[in-house]
């Protein structure tokens, strides 16, 4: 059976949050000096905890948290948690799931993003990267950032960012 947008929007939040992204107009530059992509992190973030934390909890996370959501600047209870389910969500995502989904968005959707579902877990992928431990060299962090994810596509884009970083010199 082919799935449709709507059917992988409501069985994995990133894909939920993508086009929610696209839909809004939101900035998805992982280093935008302007708005962090603050929106879009705080969708993501929502998402995680789903409702594991109080909206009181989430207040005072804000107020002493510098530049929350970001994942790496979470306390680490927190960070972990948000990392997990963010794992969980790409092994969801099977063979030929982003070039389906970006091929489902591009005639489903009527917006204008010069991008695909493949930037976006660059995206996700790059804010999980920058919170890893400082004390990890290259090589221990994409271990560590690989270790627990099963989905060969979201493998396949690790791996090419990794090439890519590599050939830069």
């Amino acid at each position: 059976m082919t799935k449709s947008l709507t059917d992988y929007r409501k069985e994995n939040y990133l894909i939920s949050s993508y086009c929610v992204a696209l839909t809004n107009g939101w900035c998805m530059d992982t280093s935008c000096s302007t708005c962090g992509a603050m929106d879009l992190r705080n969708r993501l973030f929502r998402h995680a905890l789903g409702n594991e934390m109080s909206d009181d909890a989430i207040k005072e996370l804000r107020r002493t948290t510098r530049f929350y959501p970001r994942t790496a600047d979470l306390p680490k209870e927190v960070k972990n948690k948000v990392l997990l389910s963010h794992i969980l969500e790409f092994n969801k995502i099977e063979l030929n799931d982003i070039e389906k989904i970006s091929g489902h968005i591009r005639s489903e959707m009527n917006v204008n993003y010069h991008g695909d579902f493949k930037d976006f877990i660059r995206f996700v992928v790059m804010d999980f990267w920058e919170s890893l431990e400082e004390i990890f060299s290259q090589a221990e962090k994409l271990a560590e950032l690989k270790k627990d994810i099963t989905s060969q596509e979201v493998l396949k884009v690790i791996d090419d960012m990794n090439e890519h970083y590599l050939r830069r010199g």
